[in-house]
């Protein structure tokens, strides 16, 4: 205590001085935000550096190289766009409207693609081809005559052309000979029922609500050059031309010139196609970041009128808002000025000292945070000595003249006054400071990026908070004190009000110094509240509802979902977020995916390759989340040696190019010579070899020669085209170690990988389960044998955090809880009993905030539901944090009115305790808090709806509930130990009357 009186005297002996000396550390730790750094790339903030999804990432970009670099057109209709079950194709009515598989929608495709070019930066997946484009128009090679002129794009579509032309050409292939996928290139499929293929045997022909044309590009992330022109390609081509496209297909016609950006297609069968009827939405990858930039711009309006709301709130309940004296509008700025500047030391200090990078969610989540702290506190200081000054007269304008013995006099007593007010509340707060500063560097443990750089500054910004409130607001405080005793306008402190005298009114009392909004506000909690919450008849219902509640949440915890909606984490007037809804509704395929055999597989052991062919079996069976098949080079390698014999006839015969190869069996095939599926050896026999002897075999140092030789089968090649053995479509798939020119070790593998497709993820649970059944697959795949295996996605970097975030929050939380735990017992001078009821309320409302979400998911239905996921997990702590601030100062108050004997029964100290901090903390935080949170109520970005207004207002009403209610209720039943007199045995037996507090309530009136 005296060290806080101590510290409260020496803030009003030299207030300039320690104002000053408080705003100059503050301003130096802020020039720290010079070395800021903004992280908008996805990964950084979401995925764990160390985490094994990027490891498994590293391993794959240091073998096959960075993934490309997506961009994305649909063309779509307007109508009905709920998902189908799967990719395959449905019964369907005979819906001509809805179908795009019409000429003129894909001959307006078809302009769009051609006027965007990207031979620079284009992933070329052949040697000496072209440029790898997944597209609809690839059925009809990118020829617009072929489109144009073709008797039946229908059956073109299902791979039975009837064009003279594309008969000659391998079907459904595209100039390059990668074959096109339906369900890449079309989204909303369905069986064409308008349109019958004459071949009974043949496959249905399609009906399509979308059209996909997807450019790959490479990426080389460490080529600053090539990825600063990849970027700006992106913006300058791709998205300029998708952007004007999109307007020009709109109802409105977007393009009032009357140009459109295709005006300078040069292709005459192209050129004069009408764009009525269609819609286009588009994507690129710079698009997420983009979009980031976009939502902290517009977010940063919205944070602004939310802390201006907040501070004319602030400054309106300190003082009297009518009368320029005592307005104290300069006290509530220089209140929201301390948190700022509290901020902004602490990214300061932890850009430069911790060479952290900042994120989108300390910046929106902190300042929130640290406000709702600061003004609490600031209302706990306020009201504290206003009440003290009020005591001792200097609470009233000064009417007599001064003199130098009177104004030395009076600040004496404001010396004391505030000493006195800094030993009453310091304890508190600088408790719940240290309480909240260390519950949130527990939750910097974390892995996830974005988590604990929010923990590390929110821990960091609190503890500046303190620091400032307990200095330089103090100092305020004293010096708007003496302003207001000489008075002198607020905000304007060179203009004194003149002296007006008015005789008392007879019979009515003086309460100037009373008439005001606090005041009000503490009439109400004395006289009405406290006497209606101590009633029997509420406590039960408090109890009764309290209970209900956890168990509402207990359970609703385990129905809220896991991951984030990709929808939300765009603005909705964003480009993306019509993207995102209709990749969502209308596409019929996955991402690509991959199963990677690192180096240590040994492709020359028989039993190995039949464990590959067993993990591929099992990877397979995954049908709800894998689109077969899954394209393996051993298998096709595998085919081409059986059928060698057949093969060497043929290119004896000249009738076939394929490379020549060994006759003799390598020894892992010998080791499969009873296996029925093996037919070379009859093969071998038909054709006049004779069956294989054990001792004419190919010895394996000529396996991985032979498989690079096979990579080089051409897809134009006699061998590709009419065998099907087309080994180039693998070249990018195995990657060899070529010896050195001192070496005498010959060619090896260091790595392959098998493709596949993933199905359509139409929500974050697919996505969280395509990764954790894949990854289950291979990693009891790779348990049990010298090989390793892993299965790569882009999108799995992202998806692994949902594996242990459950996890993650728990820890979090209990981290917390229990050093929460250990600063409120120091607190309340080693009270087990009050430290276990302030900790059980704090996890209560934690917990309850979980069910909360749950019913609210329920009324908003789905597309707008909380998830579980790192933004809800910093909120998670959030509320743990602003949970100690409900409850800390109820809980001190009590033990300080036990300690001084200020009351007798638990009802008693409860009283004390509402009477004197109940009315700060309702102002101070949940008024405070709903002011701000409801500006973020009509935030542009789902994101801060979504998870930010709602989960702070939930915070706010569990944390009114909890701290200025249940913790009340508990503190008056089992708050005293049983040596002293407790009201819990007369709640129990029925004891306490109804009517016990109406004698009290006489009292006031």
């Amino acid at each position: 205590m005296r060290v806080f009186y101590r510290l409260g005297s020496v803030c009003s002996g030299s207030p300039v001085l320690m104002a000053l000396s408080a705003l100059i550390c503050s301003a130096v730790m802020c020039l720290g935000l010079l070395n800021m750094q903004l992280q908008t790339d996805p990964q950084g903030l979401w995925v764990p550096p160390n985490s094994v999804a990027a490891r498994e990432q590293t391993r794959f970009d240091e073998l096959f190289g960075p993934f490309f670099r997506i961009q994305q057109l649909i063309f779509y209709v307007e109508g009905d766009t709920n998902p189908n079950s799967d990719s395959e194709l449905v019964p369907a009515t005979c819906d001509a409207n809805h179908d795009l598989v019409q000429r003129q929608f894909l001959v307006q495709m078809a302009k769009v693609q051609t006027q965007i070019t990207n031979a620079d930066f284009c992933y070329r997946p052949i040697k000496g081809k072209g440029c790898l484009i997944t597209s609809p128009f690839q059925y009809w090679l990118t020829n617009s005559t072929l489109l144009q002129h073709d008797p039946d794009i229908k059956l073109t579509t299902a791979c039975q052309t009837t064009d003279p032309v594309l008969k000659d050409h391998s079907p459904c292939m595209d100039q390059n000979g990668v074959p096109v996928m339906r369900n890449v290139v079309f989204g909303g499929l369905s069986r064409d029922e308008c349109h019958q293929n004459p071949d009974p045997c043949g496959e249905a022909t399609p009906q399509a609500k979308a059209l996909m044309v997807t450019f790959l590009l490479n990426n080389n992330p460490e080529n600053e050059t090539f990825t600063r022109y990849a970027k700006l390609w992106e913006k300058e081509v791709f998205l300029l031309i998708a952007e004007q496209a999109a307007e020009s297909l709109k109802p409105s016609g977007g393009n009032t010139s009357g140009e459109f950006i295709w005006d300078s297609v040069e292709d005459p069968e192209l050129a004069d196609a009408g764009v009525d009827g269609m819609r286009l939405t588009y994507m690129a990858e710079r698009s997420v970041a983009d979009s980031l930039v976009v939502q902290t711009n517009q977010n940063a309006f919205i944070v602004v009128v939310s802390y201006l709301v907040m501070f004319l709130y602030v400054s309106a309940s300190l003082g009297k808002f009518s009368d320029p004296v005592r307005s104290r509008f300069g006290l509530g700025l220089t209140g929201i000025l301390i948190v700022l500047l509290s901020l902004g030391a602490a990214m300061g200090i932890s850009c430069t000292l911790l060479q952290m990078e900042v994120t989108m969610i300390t910046l929106e989540v902190v300042p929130f945070l640290v406000l709702a702290i600061g003004v609490d506190n600031m209302f706990i200081l306020t009201n504290e000595f206003d009440r003290l000054a009020t005591l001792r007269g200097l609470a009233t304008l000064d009417t007599k003249r001064n003199t130098r013995d009177r104004a030395e006099d009076e600040l004496l007593m404001l010396k004391q006054v505030m000493g006195e007010t800094m030993a009453n509340v310091g304890p508190s707060i600088v408790v719940a400071a240290m309480a909240e500063s260390l519950a949130f560097l527990v939750g910097a443990l974390t892995r996830i990026p974005a988590l604990t750089s929010f923990c590390v500054v929110a821990a960091l910004a609190v503890a500046a908070n303190f620091a400032l409130q307990m200095t330089w607001l103090a100092s305020a405080l004293v010096l708007d004190a003496r302003r207001v005793r000489a008075r002198r306008y607020d905000l304007f402190p060179w203009v004194k009000q003149k002296l007006t005298l008015t005789p008392p009114v007879k019979g009515k009392r003086r309460v100037e110094s009373k008439d005001h909004y606090q005041y009000d506000l503490l009439r109400f909690v004395e006289r009405t509240y406290i006497p209606f919450l101590l009633r029997r008849s509420t406590k039960v219902v408090v109890l009764v509802t309290a209970v209900l509640t956890l168990t509402l949440s207990a359970f609703g915890s385990s129905e809220l979902p896991l991951g984030l909606e990709q929808e939300l984490a765009v603005p909705t007037d964003f480009y993306l977020h019509e993207y995102f809804k209709k990749q969502t509704a209308l596409g019929e395929a996955g991402p690509p995916a991959y199963v990677v055999l690192d180096s240590d597989v040994d492709y020359t052991d028989a039993h190995l390759q039949r464990d590959v062919n067993v993990l591929l079996d099992e990877l397979s069976g995954l049908r709800q989340y894998i689109d077969l098949p899954i394209h393996s080079w051993l298998h096709t390698f595998n085919q081409w040696r059986q059928m060698r014999f057949f093969l060497h006839d043929k290119i004896d015969q000249g009738l076939c190019d394929c490379p020549v190869q060994p006759m003799d069996p390598f020894p892992y095939e010998l080791a499969d010579i009873g296996n029925k599926e093996r037919e070379d050896v009859f093969t071998a026999i038909e054709y006049g070899y004779g069956a294989p002897m054990v001792a004419n075999v190919t010895p394996n140092a000529l396996f991985y020669p032979l498989v690079k030789n096979f990579t080089g089968i051409s897809i134009d090649s006699t061998c590709c085209q009419h065998f099907g053995l087309c080994g180039a479509q693998y070249e990018g798939d195995i990657i060899f170690k070529e010896p050195k020119a001192d070496d005498d070790s010959s060619v090896s593998i260091v790595g392959s990988r098998m493709r596949f497709q993933l199905n359509a993820l139409r929500n974050q649970s697919m996505f969280v389960n395509s990764y954790f059944y894949l990854h289950d697959v291979t990693s009891r795949w790779s348990s049990g044998r010298a090989a390793t295996a892993f299965p790569y996605a882009l999108v799995f970097v992202f998806e692994e955090q949902y594996t242990y975030i459950q996890g993650v929050a728990l820890q979090s939380v209990l981290l917390s809880l229990a050093v929460v735990f250990g600063a409120v017992f120091v607190l309340m001078d080693g009270s087990l009993r009050l430290t276990t009821v302030v900790t059980l309320c704090v996890l209560s409302m934690a917990f309850s905030l979980l069910g909360f979400l749950f019913v609210w998911n329920l009324l908003a239905g789905p597309g707008a539901e909380t998830s579980i996921n790192a933004v809800s997990v910093v909120n998670l702590l959030a509320c743990i944090g602003l949970g100690v601030e409900f409850c800390v100062h109820m809980a001190h108050q009590f033990s300080f009115s036990g300690r001084h004997h200020l009351g007798t029964t638990g009802n008693d100290h409860t009283r004390y305790a509402l009477t004197s901090v109940g009315a700060s903390v309702f102002s101070g935080i949940t008024l405070t808090k709903l002011c701000g949170i409801g500006v973020l109520a009509f935030a542009p970005s789902m994101l801060f709806r979504v998870y930010f207004f709602r989960m702070y207002f939930g915070i706010v009403v569990l944390g009114c509930f909890h701290g200025l209610v249940l913790l009340p209720v508990l503190l008056s039943l089992i708050g005293q130990p049983q040596k002293y007199p407790n009201d819990l045995s007369s709640f129990l037996l029925s004891e306490e009357r109804e009517d016990e507090f109406e004698d009290e309530l006489s009292v006031f009136k």
